[in-house]
């Protein structure tokens, strides 16, 4: 018998599990991995990624913050 395969996330379902807008997502996402615009994320439901997607797009809005500090 196959095994059953994981099924498909994409940003839509992932922001609704961060609760947050898929817009603000794919921005994070970008500058974390540094993909074009336009690009489609997806990731298996079980993919460790996603573990570490809040501490990573945390980590991004206090890079974000400092440098608004520093510029300012």
């Amino acid at each position: 018998m196959p095994k059953a395969e994981a099924a498909m996330l994409h940003t839509a379902d992932v922001a609704k599990l961060l609760k947050i807008d898929p817009k603000t997502l794919r921005k994070h996402l970008r500058s974390i991995n540094g993909k074009a615009p336009g690009t489609r994320y997806e990731w298996k439901e079980n993919d460790p990624f996603l573990k570490k997607l809040p501490e990573l797009i945390k980590a991004q809005q206090e890079k974000e913050n400092a440098a608004k500090k520093k510029s300012a």
